[in-house]
Order: structure tokens, then C-alpha cells, then sequence
């Protein structure tokens, strides 16, 4: 029997609602069209994300309107047996449809893909790494649950439940046609929440949220998919689908949200998957009635001029990009198509013993950086590749490496950051904060592609550390993403050249007060008293300032062989990086320029480092550098040093 059925709950069912359509519908996504061309446009690349097929992806996205509508009679038969549940007065459903008028819908379908491969009648699976599909197994029949492999764009087993998020009814049905049987099956979910029906099917403990349309053989709640050529026929014709015998899947949205409309649905679809499809690996073909909007390699441009951008921004806060500005972005991503290896700056590999961390070394080809410097300053744009350790817990530390790229452009309002993993766009993840600059990352290493996946929210908006697909799998994994997340703006401060000298009347005229002047006394290094060293300076650095009226920014104490530094509770602001120099006392002469090797090493032992709130880039003979990691709170113990001599320390 073809129908819809929720199984009824019983005495000792737990009783929870689904939430999981509220991933979907929070800040993460500006309209449900990002959403619902986000996880359609996943789920097909990752059947040839990894090489697996030559055959571009193609999508096709129609909309019926109101020209295409169904009309009842022919769509209520669909519906018949589902109808007393989305009735029920618990349902969940803020308002149901008038089921006397014509149906809008909408049809998600792509091609070049295998079909949702694995045993129809599968109801468990423990182990997926039996080298065994189960694609139709947990699209079907799990949520939260994922059956992708580590290599695949999602990983929440929740991208599939925006499907009847964007339905009036939060319904749709699938249809699917495998590459490796030619097996053509449909299916349909309905997800509600807890209900009762309000006819003589009243259970006494309601039934729960989720219903399957399927053939069912008996009367269990077992549905398997309907296989009948009569029937899969007439579904397709109903909803003018362009399935066939093409591989793939189908999938149909009921009385669909009017929030999707062809404007929204190109428009994300460009914003999110510009890159595929500007390599060649994705077509997508958009249809709402009888207007056209075709997404290819070659099209993308003048498809723009189809977008209707003033609708876009019609009661929407997310700040839509401009015409112009997607022409320059397609510009942009087709010259990184264009280079070769001797037209990136190549970034220097960090120690795999420490954290990811940015650090001035990186960029130690100061003749190579001074030459992307004036590219840049003439408004060229510029290629880098970046290093970032992957350290799998339990697996061995290597390094990998991804792509950055930058450009002036003045037409920008403000910086304009994009990340691309395999082609999707993380939307919420952004970097640089000044100038009118256009950065790209392109991650398509595998490794790090799988690490930076396994952070993403449901949504695939965000990479979070916490994520639970993501925590205590990467040894440095917080750091990680860090350092991902802080490309361009690291980059884009180097390409900055330093200011030679001080302008001293750089801000006269705003500040404009007379003062009387004099020359500053040359600072000494200090011992843990406070007295002034005897000689000279070791070096022109400057020293953290000692400003009139501002608290110090450290309190060194000194401890039982050693010293300790802490953070002055009064102070408010602190550089970024900073430098500690020590030595010991000599009778004439600079204690830190006097420093010799057998003296200590602050990197061997004896000497003993125990710190919180800071991240040390050096640890290096009588010399530390650290960055300020937790700035409400930071301590630095340092011991193993000769008591029977005095020790001078210098900040700067």
C-alpha cells in the first residue's frame, strides 16, 4: 500500500520535538533559498568532489509559479493519508495551506551524480567504514546521523531536513535513479512535531514526528521505497521532472516557501558556488515559469544582468553584493586559475613541535616580500601560499598548504573577505577589517579540507572549534583554525610597508597644544630592584613606553631562583608581541649585551618556563617572544637561574 504513516508513541517513548529546521533558519542563513541551494549544490559535488567522476555537475531548479501550479485534483491524492496529521492541532505548522487552490512547488534535481546508492531496506547500520554504501539508508532514515566519509562536504546528517523547512507543509518527496542498478525508487518525509489526530486514529500517546511516504507490505511503519514504473512515471510527469534514466536525485518541495524566487535562488547560487562553477565543475539551471537563468563557466556574467538585485535587498538586512563587485570577483577567481608555482609567494614552514601560530619568520624572504610589496602598492594583485600544520590526534603532524590571494579595489565600500573549502564559500568567516582590499583563501588540500569541514556548523557558515565533529580530533586544532581564519589579515599587514622613521607632526593638527620638549634619557635595562644597568643600550628597539599617567603594563616579582611576570590588573591595552631579553650582572658593561652562551639557555635545562595566557614564537638563548593570548589574565614563571648572581631583564 502507497501512503503516508507516523507510527504512533507508546508509554515509554521519550518525547522530543525536532529542532533540528532551526539550524536553518537563524542568522546563519538570510534566506531560505541559501539554504536549500547550499545543501542541493553539497550533496552533488560530493559525489565528484574527489575526482571520482570527469562529468561536470549539473543542477536544474525549477519553480512552478502560479503557471505551473497543480492544481488539487491532481495533487491531492499525494496527500490524502498525510492530510489528518498536518491537521492535528500540535502539528507545529504555524499555518496550513489552502488545499482547495493551486499548489506551488518547487523541483531540486542534479545530474553526472550516482543516485542514492545502498540497500533500500537497510534499517541500521553500525560500521561505515564496511567500504559499503548507505547513501539511501541515512538520507531516509537518520537524522543527526551522517554516512559521510570524512572527505565530503557535510557532515551533520541535518543538511536534508531544510528540504521541508522550506515547505508550507514541511514536506517533500524524493526521487532517485542509482548509476550502479538503474533502480529508480521514491520516497517521501514529512517532519512535524508531537501530534494527535483528531479522528477515530487517535492514539493515546500521539504520534511522533516523523512520517514516511513509501509502500508499505504490511502493517508496520516500515516504508520501502515505491518502485513502480506506473507510479515513478506519473510522479515525474506531475512535477515536469527531467529525470528519466539519468542518474541522480530529485527532490520536490510542496507548496514551497515564497521566500524562494528565482532572484534569491541565482543569486545564492553565485555567491556561494562561484568557484566551481567558474572551474567548470557545476551547472546549475534555474527556471521559475518560463524565465531562464543557465549558470555555467562561460554564462555566469551575463546571467547577472537576469538578477533582478533591487528585489534582492527588499526586506532583507544581509548586505547584497553588487552587480559590478560579482564581475570583479568572477575577474579575480579566473586569474588564480592562471598561475603557476613561481608566482606565489611561499610562506616559511613553522616548527611542527609548536602551535599554528602567524609570526614574523613566515615571511622571512624579505626580497621576495619587498617585490610583492610594490606589486601590490601598484595595485597588482598577489598570490601566497600558506603552511598550516595538520595534526590528526593519534596520527602523525605534517604540513599542508592552501592559497591566499589579494587585490586593491578602490569601487569597495570595505574589505571583502571570501574562504572557499572544495569549492563552497564559508559565508560567516571573515578577516581583514581595513582598507579597501579583496582577499580569497582556497583550501583544496584534502587533509586540511577534511579538518576545516569537520569544524562547520550545520549551516556551513562558520568553522568552530567546539563543533563536535571537530573537538579533541586535531591535536592544535583550535589554533588552527585561528590561523586559517587570520590569513589575510596577516598578509595584508605585511604587504603594508613600514614607516621609515617618526612623523612627529603627523597628527599636529588635531593635536596642536605647545609643550616644552626635551631629549628623552636613554633607558637601561633594569635589574629585578629597579636600578638602572651600568652601560650602554644593547640595541635601538624600542621598549614597551613608559607614558606619564599610564599604569604599567607587567609586574615582575622576583621568586626563589628565578622571576615571575604577571599582568598589572590596572592596565588596560598591550601590544601584540612582546620581547624579553635577561642576563646576568657584570662588573662593567650592558648585563644583556654581555650574555654569553654557558651562562644559561632559557630553551635547556635547568632553566624552567611554567606560563598561562601567552603563546611563545621564540625560545632562544637568553631571549623569549611571546603574543598575549588571554589579556584579562597572563603569568610567566621562570626559574633555574644561578641564585648567587643577579639577573637584569629587558621588555621590550
Amino acid at each position: 500500500m502507497i501512503e503516508w504513516r507516523f507510527k504512533p508513541n507508546s508509554r515509554d517513548d521519550m518525547d522530543v520535538d525536532p529542532i533540528q529546521g532551526e539550524f536553518f533558519t537563524t542568522r546563519d542563513i538570510d534566506n531560505i533559498s541559501t539554504a536549500v541551494v547550499r545543501e542541493g549544490i553539497q550533496n552533488a559535488l560530493d559525489e565528484r568532489n574527489r575526482g571520482e567522476q570527469t562529468e561536470t555537475v549539473k543542477v536544474g531548479i525549477f519553480l512552478s509559479g502560479d503557471a505551473y501550479a497543480l492544481k488539487p485534483q491532481d495533487y491531492l491524492p499525494l496527500l490524502e493519508t498525510l492530510q489528518p496529521h498536518l491537521k492535528a492541532k500540535a502539528s507545529g505548522l504555524q499555518s496550513l495551506p489552502d488545499f482547495t487552490a493551486p499548489m506551488k512547488f518547487l523541483a531540486f534535481e542534479d545530474f553526472n551524480t550516482k543516485g542514492l546508492e545502498g540497500n533500500p531496506e537497510e534499517f541500521y547500520v553500525e560500521n561505515n567504514n564496511d567500504q559499503q554504501p548507505h547513501n539511501f539508508y541515512y538520507f531516509w532514515r537518520n537524522v543527526g546521523r551522517s554516512g559521510k566519509t570524512d572527505d565530503k562536504l557535510g557532515r551533520w546528517g541535518l543538511g536534508k531536513t531544510v528540504f521541508p523547512a522550506s515547505s508550507r507543509i514541511n514536506t517533500f518527496w524524493g526521487l532517485t535513479v542509482r548509476k550502479s542498478d538503474q533502480r529508480k525508487m521514491l520516497m517521501g518525509q514529512s517532519i512535524l512535531r508531537i501530534h494527535n489526530r483528531e479522528d477515530h486514529k487517535k492514539e493515546i500517546c500521539g504520534y511522533r514526528p516523523y512520517g514516511m511516504f513509501g509502500n508499505y507490505r504490511d502493517q508496520t511503519y516500515f516504508a520501502v521505497p515505491v518502485e513502480d514504473a506506473g507510479e515513478t512515471t506519473k510522479f515525474e510527469k506531475l512535477f515536469r521532472l527531467e529525470r528519466n534514466n539519468q542518474p541522480g536525485l530529485s527532490l520536490v518541495i510542496p507548496f514551497c516557501s515564497e521566500e524562494i524566487t528565482i532572484n534569491h535562488l541565482a543569486y545564492s547560487v553565485i555567491e556561494q558556488y562561484f568557484y566551481p562553477i567558474l572551474e567548470g565543475r557545476l551547472e546549475v539551471e534555474i527556471i521559475e515559469e518560463d524565465n531562464l537563468i543557465h549558470l555555467e563557466k562561460n554564462s555566469i556574467q551575463d546571467a547577472i544582468d537576469k538578477i533582478d538585485f533591487q528585489l534582492l535587498s527588499n526586506g532583507d538586512d544581509k548586505k547584497i553584493r553588487s552587480r559590478e563587485s560579482l564581475v570583479r570577483l568572477f575577474d579575480f577567481a579566473r586569474w588564480t586559475f592562471q598561475l603557476q608555482e613561481e608566482d606565489f609567494f611561499k610562506l616559511k614552514e613553522l616548527d611542527l613541535k609548536l602551535k599554528p601560530r602567524w609570526n614574523k619568520s613566515m615571511f622571512a624572504d624579505e626580497e621576495g616580500l619587498s617585490l610583492f610589496r610594490d606589486k601590490f602598492e601598484r595595485g597588482e594583485r598577489v598570490a601566497f601560499k600558506v603552511p598550516l600544520k595538520y595534526h590528526p590526534v593519534n596520527g602523525t603532524a605534517k604540513i599542508c598548504w592552501f592559497n591566499a590571494f589579494l587585490e586593491k579595489d578602490t569601487s569597495l565600500t570595505k574589505p571583502e573577505n571570501l574562504f572557499v573549502r572544495d569549492g563552497i564559500t564559508i559565508s560567516g568567516i571573515t578577516s581583514l577589517d581595513k582598507g579597501l582590499v579583496r582577499g580569497v583563501v582556497i583550501i583544496h588540500d584534502t587533509d586540511l579540507a577534511r579538518m576545516l569541514g569537520d569544524s562547520e556548523n550545520p549551516a556551513h557558515t562558520e568553522w568552530q572549534p567546539d563543533s563536535r565533529n571537530f573537538k579533541g580530533k586535531y591535536a592544535d586544532g583550535k589554533e588552527a583554525l585561528v590561523f586559517v581564519k587570520a590569513t589575510l589579515k596577516k598578509i595584508y599587514d605585511q604587504l603594508q610597508r613600514p614607516i621609515e622613521g617618526i612623523q612627529k607632526d603627523l597628527l599636529i593638527d588635531f593635536f596642536s597644544i605647545p609643550v616644552e620638549t626635551q631629549k628623552p634619557e636613554e633607558r637601561k635595562p633594569k635589574d629585578l630592584e629597579g636600578h638602572d644597568d651600568k652601560g650602554e643600550e644593547d640595541s635601538d628597539e624600542p621598549d614597551i613606553p613608559g607614558l606619564k599617567g599610564k599604569k604599567k603594563l607587567f609586574i615582575v616579582e622576583k621568586i626563589v631562583s628565578g622571576l615571575k611576570i604577571v599582568k598589572n590588573p590596572a592596565a588596560d591595552e598591550f601590544p601584540e608581541t612582546i620581547r624579553l631579553k635577561l642576563g646576568y650582572d657584570v662588573p662593567r658593561g650592558n648585563p644583556i649585551k654581555s650574555y654569553q652562551e654557558l651562562d644559561f639557555d632559557v630553551a635547556k635545562s635547568p632553566i624552567m618556563i611554567e606560563s598561562s595566557g601567552v603563546y611563545f614564537t621564540k625560545k632562544e638563548k637568553n631571549e623569549l617572544e611571546f603574543d598575549i593570548e588571554d589579556k584579562s589574565h597572563f603569568e610567566i614563571k621562570l626559574t633555574g637561574f644561578d641564585e648567587r648572581r643577579d639577573l637584569f631583564l629587558k621588555l621590550q
